[in-house]
This record gives structure tokens, sequence and C-alpha cells, in this order.
């Protein structure tokens, strides 16, 4: 009778934690969303996914539970498409979320990498430097930046780097032109032969 009601129990167990999950990976969804369209003024946006610029594992996870579901329904097992059902709304809350995070936003405000991590956003005033590198496919921009430290209150450099798709590379270029370029200004040294030998 025990082993019954340990089953029974860790079935309760499992369906409370399946509910939770549910409950976190909307929320978590809802959040990023949000974040995602409360940018101001976006430019340019890409995917920077794994599979055709979609995530990868939460991509994966999905097509799984999706197939799963479609057997379970073909088998008519009724008993189980309220779970089934939990779980493929668990993935594509996290499909979206994961989409969400891993597309690259330019803004006329600055750079936004992940739209739920402040660290990694920064505004075209705090970029100190930036260097432009030929990448396959594309460029890859690594932005250096100042961000002050509330504990010493000095300014510390950070680094981001961010690869633009080949599609985006020419109007991304002329923003950053358009935003940076009158900031560095860049001038020619003239020096003889000898003088460059030493």
């Amino acid at each position: 009778m025990s082993f019954f009601s340990n089953i029974a129990g860790l079935q309760l167990l499992m369906l409370v934690m399946l509910a939770f999950a549910t409950v976190a990976f909307t929320l978590m969804a809802m959040v990023t969303v949000s974040n995602a369209w409360r940018l101001r003024n976006p430019l340019i946006s890409w995917r920077a996914g794994k599979v055709f610029g979609f995530p990868l594992f939460a991509t994966i996870f999905l097509v799984f539970i999706l197939s799963s579901s479609l057997l379970i329904v073909e088998h008519g097992e009724r008993a189980e498409m309220t779970m089934m059902l939990c779980y493929s709304w668990i993935g594509l809350t996290w499909w979206l979320t994961s989409f969400q995070l891993s597309k690259r936003f330019v803004t006329d405000y600055g750079i936004v990498k992940n739209v739920n991590d402040p660290s990694q956003t920064i505004s075209w005033n705090n970029v100190s430097d930036y260097i432009e590198l030929d990448a396959h496919n594309g460029k890859l921009y690594v932005f250096l930046y100042m961000v002050r430290d509330h504990e010493t209150g000095l300014n510390k450099s950070h680094r981001l780097e961010l690869f633009v798709p080949q599609q985006h590379q020419r109007s991304f270029s002329r923003l950053v032109d358009f935003k940076l370029r009158h900031r560095f200004t860049e001038h020619a040294l003239h020096v003889s032969g000898q003088e460059a030998l030493k």
C-alpha cells in the first residue's frame, strides 16, 4: 500500500513541478518579449541563433515535444494530453524567449546584445573605441566602452563583441560611421624612410 501511495505522491509532485515550470516559463517569455517591444527606436535587428538564426536547444526541444504530442494524439492517449500540452507550452515559451534573447538590436541610442541583460547594452555615447574585423559571412565588431563602477566610483573599461551578418553589414557600417566616426578622427603621419626604420 505504501508503494502505491509513494507513486501517487511522486506523480503529484511531478505535476506540481510541471505546473510551476509552465508558469515560470510563461512569465520569463512575457518579460523578455515586453523588453524587446519596449526598445526605443530600433533601427536594425537580426537573428543570431545557431540553427538558421534560431536558438539551437530550444528548437530541438520544441520539435521533440511537438512530435511526441502528435504521436500521443494518434495513439489516443487522452490521459497524457494535459501533461503534453503543458510541455508543448513550455517548449513554445522557451523557444520564444531564446529567440528574443538571441536577436541583436541596434537602436538610435545604442547596441542591445541581450534584451534581459543591461550589461550587454551599450549607449553610443559610452563607446570609447571600436575595432572592425573581417569574419566569415560578415564582420566582427569589438566595441570598447566605459561604465562607472558603483563601488569605486571610477570608470571601468568593458568590451562587447558583435557579429554583424553580411546582409546587415552595409546599414550597420553606415550607422556606426554616423554615430561614432566623428569622435574618432584619423590623422595621417608622414615620415621619411630612415625614421620609419627606427
